[in-house]
């Protein structure tokens, strides 16, 4: 009598059942998302559009409403806020260019002597210099403005281009210090066989590797020095206002008349003065974005 087959197991387990997961959850949730990054860019680009809608309007179409497209639209507002700041919007290009650009030279300078070159007291002058960025500016306000009357400055756009240099100095000498730190030693050594100077080493090996860096500090201390109010205020003379004191005494005075105030003038006045500080950074984006992520990166 033969024997039937013998079935021998194979020692495997039974697999666990795996959780259900909803299908739709994945595509409402970045529904969501895509909904709450919506209304954020929406609420970004709205003061734009409220500034650019009202400066087309006349005073009675701006009291009616804030909101609406004028009809018909009044561009001659353009014209009257041109005549308000074409000198101060010259004046604000003159003392942040200057400054923007003498405060990254200087702090070039000082990060390379800070960052490569060895000297007594580094350390000692860098934690100095660092200690500056925890000084609020409204505490030097007073004695710099004493300090600045009492100087024989030629000019009068220099008693403002050399404080904003110097509040400048210890944000641009930290970030540039650290970049210029994480230049490839094997460069510096390369070029310095090859009997590299200082100079030649700054301007050929350390400056194009930085250039990213270079251009965000300038960006970032651009923004503040264009829109600064205070200090212009107090140290220029009447005649001479950069942009935002201008703006100001349009607002107070300059977009009055004999009837309504003309606040569609006045949205136009913030229009043009908006206008460099966005074809600078149209220009310079790829650059900036690329400084500030290269911080982040290493290798």
């Amino acid at each position: 009598m033969s024997a039937g087959p013998v079935r021998v197991g194979t020692g495997a387990r039974p697999r666990a059942p795996r959780p259900r997961t909803r299908r739709g959850a994945a595509p409402l949730a970045e529904l969501a998302r895509q909904a709450v990054l919506l209304l954020l860019g929406l609420l970004a680009l709205f003061p734009m559009y409220f500034t650019l809608v009202n400066s087309l309007k006349s005073p009675t179409q701006y009291a009616e409403n804030l909101l609406n497209l004028p009809s018909p639209p009044h561009p001659e507002n353009y014209g009257v806020a041109w005549a308000q700041i074409q000198g101060p919007l010259l004046n604000s290009v003159i003392v942040t260019g200057v400054s923007v650009l003498a405060t990254v030279v200087f702090a070039t300078l000082a990060a390379y002597a800070f960052a490569l070159m060895d000297f007594p007291g580094r350390h000692v002058l860098f934690a100095l210099t660092f200690a500056l960025l925890l000084v609020p500016e409204f505490l030097t306000l007073i004695p710099l403005y004493v300090q600045v009357r009492s100087l024989p400055l030629p000019g009068d756009l220099l008693p403002l281009i050399l404080p904003t240099i110097a509040i400048g100095q210890p944000f641009a000498i930290l970030v540039l210090r650290a970049a210029f730190e994480r230049v490839p030693k094997e460069l510096l050594e390369a070029a310095r066989i090859d009997g590299a100077s200082h100079a030649v080493l700054l301007a050929r090996v350390v400056l194009p590797v930085a250039l990213p860096i270079l251009v965000s500090v300038a960006v970032i201390r651009l923004v503040p020095v264009w829109n600064e109010y205070l200090l212009p205020s107090l140290v220029l003379p009447q005649e001479r206002p950069t942009l935002p004191v201008a703006l100001v005494n349009f607002q107070g005075s300059g977009a009055s008349g004999a009837g309504a105030p003309n606040y569609g003038a006045l949205m136009a006045a913030y229009v043009l003065s908006a206008l460099p500080l966005v074809a600078l950074f149209a220009f310079l984006m790829k650059y900036y974005v690329q400084g500030v992520t290269s911080g982040g990166v290493k290798g």
